[in-house]
């Protein structure tokens, strides 16, 4: 090789030996780069959720540190490790009352998932913490809480460590701190359970049983953030018709110093407002005007489709997005219309310009151990609701605010919801530090809330009022006129000033109430202006025919009992237990005279049967009877009356109760009856001048013309007599179209012989449809019904074929396998016709013709 060519090969291969290891060492120096660039970029928010891995121990070292879920309480934590039975099953109430009077100890370690220095900002959040607790994060104390209902932030940046933190919550019993604190008065309140803030019905009332609970019942998390972020918002409903919506934006917007942004408002993908955001420091509020064009309304449920508009809020920081809120929304005005009129004044909501009659129920928590309550529950028992025509839901105030799901459920389902504060049955301390309290509960739970279509009313609390002036407080508590002047006031200054104030400034177009009901139901006045809780039938042992009589403006609380079904009491009572006054199901009956008085209204109106399973059956149409009695006179009293909302619509664990569906889910007689007595159409008898007539009462905002046909029958099955005739019902009217009495009297037919069918079809559809009795049940002169059942297989759907002989009342289907749902139940039944229950159950049940069992009326009425 020539010298000269072997030297150039050499330069050649050393220079291209360099170049590639410059350009590996540039490739390098680039990922480097890139990856420290990466890693020095810190997320403008981080939320690190806390829920898992805490354990639990009793202060007094009863148990060893047991592993405890968050969210829950003691109570569960300790059924849950296998320390103490269920609670809710025969008589273990009192030998659990141990719990609640013990301090316990929640401790959690864990490490950050972020590194806590990078941040502006970094809080531990409670959502909630029930309820009296001290809070140490690695051994600084953080602080003391006491109150269920709010939201705990806690500033701990220079506290959390990257590694090994070590979170400690010591809860104390209520009770010696309520005794704490009664003791620093002059006076006695009524209840001890009023000197904190925590779920009043949990301390026992007449329909639940008395478990202290302590512990963390909602999510805990670590919140950092940098830069800006949003705090809160909702929508101000200024102004909406089918026109236009006049909306209003707020936001509480926090930041770090000389921080500002750009916030973007769409509505359904639609850009709908884009603004700057000015640099500030800390947190702000600010409100941005949007309009819509044209809107779908929402409206409640029997009056129009519950449109809800998807609505997404994004937050920018130098043209990053660095928060995200989602929400649907619906647009519609809502208001209460109090007005004078010739005997008091008027109290109703108007939605849309158009008034509603309002048909619905009381909601109580629907588990004693608050945090059980999981959304598909809450799903059922609202649909539930919206499936016999509901359309306004009484959140009590004994209980607690529910969580979102609630809301966002009544938003979709449209069911209109009364909200009560968390106050019952009691006066309440009126001292600085209450107050205090109460006021950051209140601004915690109206921010939360307002945001929703279905929020109707803010009410300050149950029953406070009235038992102020009607339960005899000043004497049974022996106070002086000074010490009840001092009560009243401070009553006036939280009801009447500190909430309404709260809700003035935070939730600017949703009218506010201070007290269910406004009068006591021992009063005339009570059925002449406000809501009125009518318990004349019941606590005064009155008649149902009473409930003809007692009608309100807006009738918020009425109610009757009656047993749960046979397979849910299956679930809770031993076989033993399964006798009327037996010692478990007492322990499950919370009323002192309850047993009796459904006994008394049984013997009244109702054979009364021998055998248990029998008498669970006759309780329950006790119950339908009366409560159906009150629905129909209230809603045949319209415009007068305006508002049905019974007590109440479910039970907080297994229990005897007012309520129409038991703890399990199971709807008793009175639910299935619903479907009638709340039907937008309601065919029924009322009385006038002592004489019988039929009534139809619309709640349909349009004219109606169409046929009435009324037949009578004989309880032999004979029909007796027709009648037809031509009607129009006005817009939401409710009239007599119909003597019964004269067409009776021509047809030779008694009221303890006969029932009337009555049809009522307009443009050959029809619009409703009911069987009607005018007798007593137990005066009824029923043949054996001849009951045939069948079971048919139709579009790959299981359904039973019910057939009777002769008029058959309240046929009542069961089976032994609870998992088995019956579309229809407790129905009346003409020969001739035939009833097509369709029946719901899982793919590993089999049900076989002999499966299904029937009982009616007619079985314990034969004369």
């Amino acid at each position: 090789m020539n010298t000269n060519l072997f030297w150039m090969k050499i330069l050649f291969d050393s220079f291209m030996c360099s170049f590639n290891q410059l350009f590996r060492t540039i490739v390098n120096v680039l990922i480097v780069l890139i990856m420290l660039v990466s890693c020095a970029k810190t997320p403008s928010f981080v939320v690190q959720s806390l829920n898992e891995g805490w354990m639990l121990t009793a202060v007094n070292d009863t148990f060893q540190s047991m592993p405890a879920s968050v969210p829950g309480c003691v109570h569960t934590t300790l059924l849950h490790n296998g320390l103490i039975p269920d609670p809710f099953v025969g008589r273990e109430e009192a030998g659990l009352q141990w719990i609640g009077k013990n301090s316990w100890e929640y401790t959690l370690s864990f490490n950050a998932a972020f590194d806590p220095g990078a941040f502006h900002r970094t809080e531990l959040v409670f959502d909630g913490l029930d309820t009296e607790a001290d809070i140490w994060l690695n051994d600084s104390l953080l602080g003391r809480v006491g109150n269920m209902f709010r939201t705990w932030r806690f500033e701990v940046g220079t506290i959390l460590s990257d590694q090994d933190n070590r979170l400690h919550i010591r809860f104390y019993p209520p009770d010696s701190l309520q005794d704490l604190r009664a003791a620093q008065l002059p006076f006695l309140l009524p209840e001890k359970r009023a000197y904190s803030r925590k779920a009043p019905f949990q301390s026992g009332w007449d329909w639940g049983p008395t478990y202290i609970t302590m512990g963390i019942w909602k999510e805990v998390r670590l919140e950092a953030w940098n830069s800006i972020k949003i705090n809160n918002y909702t929508f101000h409903q200024n102004h909406v018709d089918e026109h236009k919506a006049i909306l209003g934006l707020e936001l509480e917007i926090e930041s770090e110093p000389n921080t500002g942004g750009r916030i973007i408002l769409q509505i359904s993908g639609q850009e709908a407002l884009s603004v700057e955001i000015p640099e500030g420091n800390g947190s702000r509020i600010l409100h941005f005007p949007f309009e819509i064009y044209n809107p779908r309304l929402w409206w409640p449920n029997g009056m129009g489709e519950q449109f809800l508009y998807d609505v997404s809020l994004e937050l920018y920081a130098d043209r990053e997005k660095v928060d995200t809120k989602k929400h649907r929304l619906g647009l519609r005005s809502i208001e209460l219309v109090r007005e004078p009129d010739s005997i008091g004044a008027s109290f109703y909501f108007r939605v849309n310009g158009l008034p509603i009659y309002a048909k619905g129920a009381n909601y109580i928590p629907a588990d004693h151990f608050v945090h059980r309550q999981s959304r598909e529950a809450t799903r059922r028992l609202l649909v539930d609701s919206k499936e016999v025509h509901m359309n306004m839901i009484r959140v009590w105030g004994g209980g607690v605010y529910p969580q979102d799901d609630f809301y966002e459920l009544c938003d979709s389902l449209g069911l209109l919801v009364w909200q009560d504060f968390m106050f019952a049955c009691t006066m309440y301390p009126f001292d600085n530090v209450f107050l205090d309290n109460v006021r950051q509960e209140a601004i915690d739970q109206v921010k939360r809330l307002r945001k929703y279509t279905s929020l109707a009313l803010w009410c300050g609390n149950n029953e406070v009022d009235e038992g102020f002036h009607n339960w005899g407080w000043q004497k049974s508590l022996a106070w002086s006129s000074a010490d009840s002047a001092a009560i009243w006031q401070g009553y006036l200054e939280l009801f009447e000033i500190l909430l309404p104030q709260v809700v003035a400034d935070l939730d600017l177009h949703r009218p506010y109430w201070p007290s269910s009901p406004s009068t006591g139901w021992g009063r005339p006045e009570s059925l002449l202006h406000g809501d009125v809780h009518y318990w004349g039938v019941w606590w005064g042992e009155e008649p149902f025919e009473k409930y003809r009589e007692k009608v309100g403006r807006f009738n918020s609380e009425f109610g009757f009992q009656a047993m749960p079904s046979m397979v849910s009491l299956r679930r809770f009572i031993s076989p033993e237990g399964m006798i009327p006054w037996s010692k478990e199901l007492e322990a499950h009956q919370k009323h002192p005279r309850g047993t009796k008085l459904i006994h008394d209204y049984m013997s009244r109106d109702f054979p009364v049967p021998e055998k248990f399973d029998d008498y669970v059956y006759m309780s329950q149409l006790v119950q339908a009877y009366g409560i159906g009695m009150a629905i129909e006179a209230q809603r045949r009293s319209k415009p007068h009356s305006m508002g049905s909302l019974y007590w109440q619509l479910n039970d907080s664990w297994p229990v005897t109760s007012w309520s129409s569906i038991d703890y399990f889910g199971s709807w008793k007689a009175l639910h299935f009856h619903l479907k009638e007595l709340y039907d937008n159409i309601l065919i029924s008898i009322g009385q006038a001048e002592g004489r019988n007539k039929l009534w139809i009462t619309s709640d349909v905002h349009k004219e109606f013309s169409g046929e009435l046909d009324v037949e009578i029958y004989r309880l032999d099955g004979q029909m007796l007599a027709e009648h037809k005739m031509n009607i129009i019902v006005p817009p939401g009217g409710s009239l007599s179209v119909l003597e019964l009495d004269s067409l009776m009297d021509k047809a030779g037919a008694s009221p303890d012989n006969c029932c009337i069918q009555a049809e009522w079809i307009v443009d050959g559809t029809k619009q409703a449809k009911r069987l009607l009795w005018l007798a007593r049940p137990h005066d009824l002169k029923l043949l054996p019904a001849g009951l045939s059942l069948a079971l048919v297989q139709q579009d790959g759907e299981t359904w039973l074929k019910v057939t009777s002989e002769q008029p058959a009342r309240q046929v009542a289907l069961s089976s032994l396998n609870a998992e088995v749902q019956f579309s229809d139940n407790f129905f009346d039944l003409l020969p001739g016709e035939d009833k097509m229950v369709r029946l719901s159950f899982p793919p590993h049940i089999k049900i076989a013709d002999g499966d299904i069992k029937a009982v009616c009326l007619n079985d314990f009425l034969q004369k």
